[in-house]
């Protein structure tokens, strides 16, 4: 009777101890948002308000802006909330006409000047040039599992030359100290005046005329190395630069 007793109690009391060879639960995970982008696109240009100055004069009109669409994705279990979204000019190389020695000169006009509401507006660049960051403060929701499409219109370039813009995007989720990656585009601005830069370099590009700009193959190669994706323009300008490239290194 003693024997049976102690095992009843050894054996209850080693019943209240932790099995030492039992898996320890795994921690539940923790839910969070989870932004992803799926895709960074440049839709066709749009028109939108402007008041247009003229010496002391106003008139109202539109002005053509850059569009630039990111497509996101929430791949986790929360709402995610976007509180702002950054844009940071990272290069600017400017597109000159003009050919033979000292034929790159910039274009000269008037003092209008266009005022409009851009979502993104580089009007800094005028005056301080690359790097400038413009700021997009706001609240844009998506529910998780959700993909959303977010669109911007990019302006307040004021320049009669066309350049090329290397801009980083980034944006923030809820109050996060750190910024999620968007991705790095390239377009060509103010959106108004690259046209005529375009049409000039494809017609010079196939022939027995050479840019003045001697770096502008290297410099735009450089920036569109550094490019996720870029605008339709700036295809039509690499195409071209292709043809000059080929050419002048013998290739017809």
């Amino acid at each position: 009777m003693g024997t049976a007793a102690v095992l009843a109690f050894v054996t209850v009391f080693f019943g209240w101890l932790p099995n030492p060879f039992a898996e320890e639960p795994s921690p539940s995970p923790v839910k969070r948002p989870a932004l992803e982008v799926l895709s960074r696109q440049f839709p066709e240009p749009a028109r939108i308000p402007a008041e247009f100055k003229e010496g002391k004069s106003f008139r109202a009109g539109t002005t053509l802006a850059t569009r630039l669409a990111f497509t996101l994705r929430n791949r986790g279990d929360l709402k995610a909330a976007i509180t702002e979204f950054r844009f940071t000019v990272r290069r600017e190389k400017a597109l000159y006409g003009g050919t033979g020695p000292g034929g790159c000169l910039p274009n000269t006009g008037g003092d209008t000047e266009i005022t409009a509401n851009y979502d993104v507006d580089f009007s800094e660049l005028t005056e301080r040039g690359a790097p400038v960051t413009a700021v997009v403060k706001g609240a844009y929701d998506l529910a998780a599992g959700e993909v959303e499409r977010v669109l911007f219109t990019i302006g307040g370039i004021e320049s009669y030359d066309a350049s090329l813009y290397l801009v980083d995007v980034e944006f923030r989720e809820g109050a996060e100290k750190e910024l999620i990656p968007a991705g790095t585009v390239a377009f060509l601005g103010p959106v108004d005046k690259a046209p005529d830069y375009l049409d000039w370099i494809h017609a010079v590009a196939p022939s027995d005329l050479t840019p003045c700009d001697d770096d502008l193959i290297r410099d735009v190669d450089r920036s569109l190395a550094l490019a996720d994706d870029h605008s339709p323009q700036v295809e039509g300008l690499k195409e071209d630069l292709e043809v000059l490239e080929r050419r002048l290194n013998g290739g017809g």
